[in-house]
């Protein structure tokens, strides 16, 4: 995967953090031209497990399986989160995704195509295999998904085992035919059927009255195609039509050598039932023998049970009422069933989990073991709390190291105090004096410094710009962001130590050419209080330098300290 790496970027390798319940645990994936957001579910066990990847089809935009109509109104629908949420109970994780211009994330730099679809498979794929609670990857390929996971593992990613959910095995001529010709056939039979046909599934109508004319325009090479019915009219572009008349969807298939479990409902509206047995033909007859194939009894395209009444069936079906009724236990049963036997997970082993990354911050891209931060001197979008250092927060949290920063304010004066770790620290931009055993050092924009644990450092300010650091740490002292947060308001009004501020060692401080005074501050018994005063106690700050030169501070008895 690649990044586009700014000035302003901070990485961190391998990050995750402690966390015992589990969770559904919103993901970053990059993709071609794409930052992918997506949920990886996690069972409530302790171990590693094999992650079922959720590749959607055509109706699941969402991560949850919510569809977007030709209007773009959203249709209420969450197959997918079902379906991982009875994996887990199972003891599998399961990773699934917003599609490209839907939910969480972003349109790409054009219309989706095929190869599109593919590259974010696969990236899922990546994703999961090199994910810390994770060991094997299994596909899920719902609809059209599957001709998808067929293609990542033509390009060479396959999965360790797949599951075809409705999967379509014909060519697409022939599926719009099944859906949209099927449509326009039952609005023929009756006026009554055309005036509700008109009401409810317009679109639909017109595709199936101008599909046949809309092939022969992408085979011709036409860049788009006007349907229409009465005065309704929909132009619809064909890139993405020309590239699918072009590949034999059932061919693919054969580059599928895991074992396969093939599932489809037998009262599937929207890819006809007997594509399963095509599919599971093709596999075998290319030498993968580890395939079965199940028919769930009187599901739809959705696995919902759907109505034994025919004309109730189609209107469900285009009315999308159907996505009101109920799943099918089959499913679930079925195809956990298959996964314990071929793919089994241990829930039982005990052990130790390796860690569960913590829910990530919004501006925080992650794949596999990496964190990015982008435009990291913006305070403002990151958490953090006023203190008399200025605003402090939380950065990035790693297995056994941490970051963050501080944003500090002209005309702050610290003592000295000891601090419990060691840190690293880069000066991004302004100025600030770094005091220790009686020396001042300046520390400009582009310094690093480091101190030992224990070591007694103090900060001046005595310049008009505020000044931006980072502090690096090599061990976690917090938990959680939340836990960071509190902690430096609680050692802050406590008067403790560890790096922060104490308001013990403020008291009134003169030495020659300069004078320090803090008036006006009186702590209270509860903790909200204290910290309020100490954030109030910031603008009492007199800070008098009568002169300083861009070199280092004297001090009263030591020479004058080039940085140069």
């Amino acid at each position: 995967m690649r990044i586009a790496w700014h000035a302003t970027s901070l990485v961190l390798f391998c990050a995750t953090a402690w966390t015992h319940e589990p969770e559904a645990i919103p993901v970053k994936i990059p993709s071609n031209g794409v930052v992918l957001s997506g949920t990886m579910l996690l069972p409530d066990e302790k171990g590693q497990f094999p992650c079922v990847v959720l590749a959607g089809g055509t109706m699941s935009h969402t991560r949850d399986g919510g569809l977007i109509d030709p209007q773009g109104r959203p249709i209420a629908r969450d197959s997918l989160k079902r379906l991982a949420e009875k994996l887990a109970a199972g003891g599998y994780a399961s990773l699934r995704w917003d599609k490209r211009g839907h939910g969480l994330t972003p349109a790409g730099p054009r219309p989706p195509e095929i190869e599109d679809d593919v590259a974010d498979v696969i990236s899922a794929i990546e994703f999961a295999r090199r994910h810390p609670c994770t060991n094997r990857v299994i596909v899920a390929g719902e609809s059209a998904g599957a001709y998808f996971a067929c293609l990542a593992s033509k390009q060479g990613y396959p999965a360790d085992a797949y599951i075809f959910l409705g999967a379509l095995c014909s060519d697409y001529e022939s599926m719009y035919d099944y859906n949209y010709g099927r449509l326009k056939e039952y609005a023929d039979q009756s006026p009554e059927n055309l005036r509700w046909v008109e009401q409810i599934a317009l679109d639909g109508l017109a595709i199936g009255e101008h599909y046949r004319q809309m092939f022969q325009a992408a085979r011709r090479g036409d860049k788009s195609y006007t349907i229409s019915h009465g005065e309704y009219k929909r132009t619809i572009g064909l890139e993405r039509l020309r590239t699918q008349i072009n590949v034999s969807i059932s061919d693919q298939f054969r580059y599928i050598r895991g074992p396969a479990l093939v599932l489809h409902g037998s009262l599937d509206l929207n890819v006809p039932p007997a594509d399963a047995a095509s599919a599971e033909r093709i596999m075998k007859e290319n030498g993968n023998q580890w395939v079965a194939r199940v028919m769930i009894e009187s599901a739809d395209h959705s696995f919902q049970i759907s109505p034994a009444d025919p004309d109730t069936r189609i209107r469900e079906r285009y009315s999308f009422d159907s996505f009101k009724r109920p799943y099918s236990e089959q499913l679930y049963s079925t195809l956990l069933d298959w996964l314990r036997k071929t793919i089994p997970t241990d829930i039982a082993a005990g052990g130790s989990r390796p860690r569960k990354p913590e829910p990530l911050r919004a501006g925080i891209i992650a794949w596999n073991g990496i964190q990015v931060i982008e435009e990291v001197t913006d305070a403002e979008k990151h958490p953090g709390v006023e203190t008399l250092e200025g605003r402090i927060g939380p950065l990035l949290n790693g297995d056994q190291s941490q970051a963050h920063y501080i944003d500090m304010p002209p005309g702050l004066f610290l003592a000295e105090h000891p601090h419990r770790t060691e840190s690293i620290i880069y000066g991004v931009r302004g100025r600030f004096v770094l005091c220790s055993g009686g020396r001042r050092q300046l520390i400009k924009a582009g310094s690093l410094l480091w101190f030992k644990a224990d070591e007694a450092t103090g900060w001046e300010f005595p310049f008009d710009e505020p000044a931006y650091i980072l502090i690096f740490k090599g061990s976690r002292s917090e938990k959680s962001d939340g836990e960071f947060l509190d902690n430096y308001l609680l050692d802050e009004t406590s008067g403790g130590g560890g790096g922060v501020l104490s308001l013990g060692t403020l008291a009134r401080r003169t030495r020659t050419g300069a004078s320090y005074e803090l008036t006006g501050h009186t702590l209270h018994g509860d903790r909200e209080n204290e910290r309020r005063g100490a954030i109030a106690a910031r603008p009492a700050w007199k800070f008098f330098v009568p002169f300083l030169s861009s070199c280092a501070v004297p001090s009263n008895n030591m020479p004058m300290q080039r940085t140069g």
